[in-house]
């Protein structure tokens, strides 16, 4: 029988060292492979972050999921299996972006969704005729992917079952990989599927794992009606937007959300302006994250720093609104110029970028500003961000942010998860910065 071997590459590490550790979920993308794969092959799945890879370990074609934070390190991985004469294919949002530079180290690369391209690639590799780049133009509005989640067993995740509903984001985020690969679209799984699916889980803590599963109120609407038949406690990602639909609320509510993940981005409405995330501007983020409260609906707020007029009071603004607001967690992040978006683009244009190709530099470490704002040097943007972390996750903020928690909210389990997460994030804060990308 042949055999091909799943990898999910981790971001780096130092030689001799291993991964850091944090909070990893099940990458459902190689859930969806293995699905697709089919039945008279046998499997083996790696995960970097959690394990060594055995490069001897006999098969006759390797899958490697990346991302751009990941690519350095894919590229590694493929050069060990190209050593042994085992054919490479690679996917992912950064391969559909950069095809030509991943085939310098793949075989093969899957240009798009792997449900458009994985049956030809399966196929050709049979054959021995894997080559090149394979692309095959989306022609609907569903997507409809079968995910084997046994190709996890034996490996020590978070403990929450990862559920995906649709794929993509109507907003047009300048900076958003998501957005630049999906053109704007979403491509959406039918509401039976997702049932029966949930249905089958052992576990009944689901993370949606949707960009934005609000994107369309209405299909909204019709999956929060059938998740509140589930008896589940799901979180998932959504815009501050859907704060201003009250039924819409009440329903999510009711469907059994526990918590959500807002990209807040910015305060100012210029800034949010610059990077076409104008939806935000539309909204009073307090009186939205009021109305979350309200209905026990925690949140995960994230912030961009690095945008055209951010400075030093931008930051302690940001984190005053953070701890004030007592969101339940929240990162403080620097815009990072992913290739294939607009942001990359016009960092490209006008000469901003420290490194042309910052995924591949040996000398770029991890929370490192590739790029030179326009306001402050990168390294004073770095540090920010670290100094946000700090302060927003000191022991004392925490305990001022649970203040809410004895409020709103009647459950002792998600106090317990809030202090849990919250110092382990505490823990966390520093233990990532300057990473090598790829092993060193």
């Amino acid at each position: 029988m042949p055999h091909v071997t799943f990898i999910y590459p981790c971001v780096g590490r130092f030689s001799d060292t291993k991964y850091i550790r944090s909070w990893q979920m099940q990458p459902l993308s190689i859930a969806v492979l293995s699905g697709l794969t089919p039945s008279h092959w046998d499997r083996t799945f790696f995960d970097d972050r959690l394990e060594e890879i055995d490069y001897d370990k006999p098969t006759n074609l390797v899958a490697i999921s990346i991302e751009t934070f990941t690519v350095r390190r894919s590229y590694q991985i493929a050069k060990e299996y190209k050593k042994r004469g085992i054919p490479v294919v690679m996917g992912g949002y950064h391969a559909t972006f950069c095809p030509e530079e991943v085939l310098e180290y793949a075989d093969a690369v899957c240009v798009g969704n792997a449900e458009n391209n994985w049956k030809k690639i399966i196929l050709d590799a049979e054959q021995n005729c894997l080559f090149g780049k394979y692309q095959t133009a989306i022609n609907s509005k569903e997507i409809f992917s079968v995910f084997d989640r046994s190709i996890f067993e034996g490996k020590k995740y978070f403990n929450l079952a990862l559920v995906e509903t649709s794929r993509g984001c109507n907003f047009q985020c300048a900076f958003c990989s998501i957005t630049a690969f999906h053109k704007g679209k979403c491509l959406y799984r039918p509401i039976d599927d997702i049932v029966k699916e949930i249905s089958k889980l052992k576990e009944k803590d689901i993370f949606i794992v949707d960009d934005n599963f609000a994107s369309d109120f209405n299909r909204a609407s019709e999956l929060f009606s059938a998740l509140e038949k589930l008896n589940v406690k799901w979180v998932g990602q959504a815009g501050i937007n859907i704060t201003s639909n009250i039924k819409l609320l009440n329903l999510m509510a009711k469907s059994g959300c526990v918590g959500v993940l807002i990209g807040f981005e910015s305060l100012d409405s210029e800034s949010l302006s610059s990077v076409n995330k104008q939806a935000n501007n539309e909204v009073d983020y307090s009186k939205g994250l009021r109305e979350l409260r309200k209905r026990g609906i925690a949140v995960y707020g994230t912030f961009l720093l690095g945008l055209p007029k951010d400075s030093e009071k931008t930051a302690k603004e940001i984190l005053n609104f953070s701890i004030k607001e007592k969101l339940f967690i929240a990162a403080f992040n620097h815009i990072v110029p992913f290739p294939g978006t607009p942001l990359y683009n016009e960092f490209e244009r006008k000469n901003k970028l420290i490194y042309k190709k910052w995924w591949l530099s040996d000398k770029y470490r991890f929370g490192e500003a590739p790029y030179n704002p326009e306001t402050i040097s990168a390294q004073n943007l770095k540090d920010l961000c670290l100094v946000m972390r700090k302060k927003f996750y000191s022991v004392l903020s925490i305990f001022r942010r649970s203040i809410v928690l004895f409020i709103y909210c009647r459950s002792i389990r998600k106090i317990i998860v809030y202090f849990g997460l919250n110092f382990l994030l505490h823990k966390e804060i520093s233990q990532k910065n300057g990473l090598p990308l790829g092993e060193q």
